[in-house]
């Protein structure tokens, strides 16, 4: 049960990105992603995503035994699977407000998906405070003209409305102050104690720490491998080069 990757192969213009890559992802489970910058890291998430130009060569993935892989991103999404890049896209002309309305479509299994306008308002209101951002946010177009920790809090925004099975952060805490990383590490563990699931990509070693991973895993030679707090120490102190 859960999401598997299973032998996940991926090339790109016949350059290895990772091969034969295995991950298991369960309930109330928060793996972390390390590696060095270009190393395939946000390659792997495009894949889990279905984006066109990130097909795996081969492999599969797997939703509770259910293969996802010739899946849509939007069937993707139904099935539980929720990705935030370092750079969202941005829409112009799309309110954060009609975004969010429409997204929710997307997750019939969510009660939210049953909401009157009056409740999903109410309802967004009371989020938006959670992850400190003010009413009039939900009129600007999506991500147009956003700061980088707005763009950030408007990811946990989503993950708070939306509630996915599995959640794949790259970078979420990238530029973050203190006081917003504690706010990310906080949403992250309040998610993870509803059943949530999350493999997060960071470079921040504190910040890593502060989530409690129950699981750590490093890219290397185009696979993953597992790692301990050991491991994490030694990355701070000498790179990955030391590996």
């Amino acid at each position: 049960m859960g999401l598997i990757l299973r032998d996940l192969s991926l090339k790109i213009a016949e350059n290895v990105i990772f091969e034969a890559l295995n991950l298991q992802l369960n309930s109330k489970e928060i793996h972390v992603l390390l590696g060095p910058n270009g190393i395939g890291k946000s390659s792997l998430l495009k894949a889990v995503a279905g984006h066109a130009d990130y097909v795996p060569s081969s492999g599969e993935i797997l939703i509770n035994d259910e293969p996802i892989s010739q899946c849509t991103p939007e069937i993707r999404a139904q099935k539980g699977v929720f990705v935030a890049f370092q750079n969202p896209a941005e829409i112009e002309g799309l309110s954060v407000a009609n975004f969010l309305r429409t997204t929710l479509k997307a997750y019939p299994q969510n009660p939210a998906y049953h909401w009157t306008a009056t409740q999903f308002y109410q309802q967004l209101y009371e989020l938006l405070a959670q992850v400190g951002l003010p009413k009039e946010f939900t009129s600007r177009s999506v991500n147009c003209g956003f700061s980088g920790g707005e763009k950030k809090r408007f990811e946990l925004l989503q993950l708070l409305l939306f509630k996915p099975q599995f959640a794949f952060l790259d970078e979420l805490d990238s530029g973050l102050d203190v006081d917003a990383k504690k706010l990310v590490a906080a949403v992250i563990t309040k998610l993870q104690a509803e059943g949530m699931s999350f493999l997060i990509v960071s470079h921040d070693i504190e910040f890593i720490r502060s989530l409690k991973p129950t699981h750590l895993h490093v890219f290397k030679e185009h696979r993953l491998i597992s790692a301990d707090i050991a491991t994490l120490n030694k990355i701070e102190a000498q790179g990955f080069c030391t590996l």
